[in-house]
């Protein structure tokens, strides 16, 4: 919904330097026609020319804005779940390929005070991703909101950032050529624009473990 206003704000500044540039363009021909005040509408152009190229940018901006983010709008409607359950089932083929790799999954949470024999090296491994949902999740986020509850939109996007962390950890230790990847710890970051700190736009999946090589 900010987006939303933020974009009727956009369109109101760029009809309003639109305004200003026509007029400014009126002025200068309404001087050159009047012949002996042609030099001073001449210096009137001068000063006033880098703030009409200003609005003409503003203007085009605006345009581009109004056609294109429908468009944009629309496209996450009917694509943002199909993608984000294509992404989900890529993440399982790379899970499986992974575990069939190391024989087991590589990953645990244990510390290593379980291990038997000797360690040959140990060292960090680690992995991020950063996910974001798209206008129409967020909308659909906003409405739960108003009624309360579990907003499961949100919740399948961080999932499925934190399944691609994970397995982005995996094939790290996979290149690395560390046998296992023990004490894995998940963190999570909100990533916020400066020009709007209360809006959350991305998240960032942090995934990190101490990788080792059995002796």
């Amino acid at each position: 919904m900010r987006s939303i206003g933020a974009m009727t704000r956009t369109l109101a500044a760029s009809l309003l330097l639109s305004v200003l540039l026509f007029s400014g363009v009126a002025m200068a021909q309404a001087g050159a026609e009047a012949g002996a005040e042609a030099e001073p509408n001449i210096i009137f152009l001068c000063c006033i020319g880098p703030f009409l190229l200003i609005s003409l940018g503003f203007a085009a901006f605006g345009i581009l804005w109004a056609v294109f983010y429908p468009i944009m709008f629309l496209y996450g409607v009917i694509f943002s779940e199909r993608n984000l359950n294509k992404r989900m089932s890529e993440l399982v083929l790379r899970e499986r390929a992974s575990i069939d790799h190391f024989g087991k999954d590589p990953l645990s949470t244990l510390k290593g005070s379980h291990i038997v024999g000797g360690i040959k090296e140990t060292g960090l491994v680690y992995a991020s991703v950063v996910f974001s949902p798209s206008h129409w999740q967020l909308m659909i986020a906003w409405i739960n909101q108003l009624f309360g509850g579990r907003i499961d939109v949100i919740h399948r996007v961080i999932s499925v950032g934190r399944a691609e962390a994970k397995q982005r950890l995996r094939e790290q230790a996979q290149a690395a050529g560390w046998d296992d990847v023990l004490n894995v710890r998940i963190d999570t970051a909100e990533m916020t624009p400066a020009s709007k700190p209360k809006g959350t736009k991305a998240v960032e999946v942090f995934a990190y473990g101490t990788g080792i090589k059995f002796g």
